[in-house]
């Protein structure tokens, strides 16, 4: 558990630690503090904080005059910006009635807490004890053993081969189990830099939607993962990809969704998708790895199966999720008349986009690499689907350890 004070009185610090202090489990050596936005923003760019207690009227630099705007910027700044490690539990303080009223909006809007200090009232700090209380509970198990926040945690739709082949990355990969969950997770690090980064993945019970979203939930509210991912396989579009190709979804939507009828005797439907986009942040950095030819090569001559000779790459583009495995090319042009450019056809991302875009703040940024098995068609065996997991870890591994 790591508390991170930013705070430029020295009489309101000591008072905010001491009330730190009078939680049970919070020892001295949790809480850090920063004097201004700038020094802040250093510690947030390696340290992963539980909990962010903000005071608004800060200065930018030690040097400068305090300013809410400082504060202002600063929550937006880490809240939106890729480079910070967003802190899980998010507390405004303010001793200024006219910067709480001004500020208080802006805080419910992202579903964060805004307190006025007062330093001739315990309300303050009773409140404040209540909310940092809470962020103790959800930082541990029901066992009480402490759970750490995820960089990255990981969805994927079986156990083999789609998690097996990611287990098979060389990251340090244990068993964890949650109390009363029955979920099975598994648990691994890597290295970025200098820095060691957490990795948490399950496979779901079922295959869909449903089950998919639901195990993302559950990871989200249990590890508070900055990026969420699926990986695994699915069937693509023959003449936009090959098998073994990355295909990151951007968008995703759900290609069931919409109206049937048949008021005139014969059946039809009228296809109404909700169609969630990539992070712009994340398809940046995606695009770039899709340009690195030598990478997706090094990953195609390191498979140790049957020797594959065609040209491996990423893709980014529409894939679909539907409730059903297709084997039908009359069916997929139909899915495709949804988006022209659709390049798969699966059966759980937008599943998981859903549980990403519906989360509490700090929400992950939510991102699918599944790799090419088949085309939906007559062929489709289960043949290539081996190959297809080991592209799919393969490419999120480097993606996270270089770019992530």
């Amino acid at each position: 558990m790591k508390i991170l004070v930013v705070e430029d009185d020295a009489e309101k610090l000591r008072r905010v630690t001491v009330c730190l202090l009078e939680v049970a489990g919070i020892t001295r050596d949790m809480i850090q503090d920063a004097r201004d936005a700038n020094a802040a923003k250093r510690l947030l760019r390696t340290t992963r904080y539980e909990v962010l207690i903000l005071d608004i009227n800060i200065p930018a630099h030690t040097d400068e005059t305090p300013d809410q705007r400082s504060g202002l910027d600063l929550l937006s700044e880490i809240t939106e910006r890729d480079i910070f490690e967003t802190p899980a539990q998010i507390v405004g303080l303010t001793a200024y009635e006219d910067v709480f009223s001004a500020v208080k909006p802006r805080f419910e809007a992202d579903l964060l807490q805004v307190v006025q200090y007062d330093a001739s009232s315990t309300a303050w700090s009773d409140r404040l004890k209540r909310l940092v209380r809470r962020a103790v509970v959800q930082s541990e198990g029901s066992n009480g053993l402490h759970i750490p926040n995820a960089h990255v945690c990981v969805v994927a739709a079986l156990a083999s081969p789609e998690l097996a082949a990611l287990l098979d990355l060389p990251w340090h990969w244990t068993h964890y189990e949650v109390a009363s969950d029955p979920t099975t997770y598994h648990h691994g690090w890597f290295m970025r830099g200098e820095q060691r980064k957490e990795v948490f993945a399950a496979a779901a019970p079922r295959m869909g939607m449903q089950a998919s979203g639901v195990l993302a939930t559950k990871m989200i509210h249990t590890f508070r993962p900055r990026y969420l991912a699926m990986i695994g396989i699915l069937a693509g579009i023959r003449g936009e990809c090959e098998l073994g190709d990355v295909v990151v979804a951007d968008p995703s939507w759900d290609y069931g969704s919409g109206k049937r009828s048949s008021k005139t005797g014969v059946a039809a439907f009228a296809s109404a998708p909700h169609q969630i986009g990539l992070d712009p942040f994340l398809r940046g950095k995606l695009t770039r790895m899709s340009q690195d030819a030598a990478l997706m090569d090094k990953i195609r001559r390191e498979w140790a199966g049957e020797r594959r000779n065609s040209l491996l790459s990423i893709k980014i583009g529409p894939v679909a999720s539907g409730a059903a495995v297709v084997e039908d090319e009359a069916f997929v042009e139909e899915i495709r008349s949804q988006h022209r450019k659709t390049l798969g056809v699966e059966m759980e991302t937008y599943g998981v986009f859903v549980a990403g875009q519906e989360s509490p703040e700090p929400q992950p940024r939510v991102f699918s690499m599944k790799s090419v098995c088949d085309f939906a068609d007559p062929e489709k065996n289960d043949a290539h689907q081996r190959y297809a997991a080991y592209t799919s870890a393969s490419a999120f591994r480097f993606f996270c350890e270089d770019y992530l």
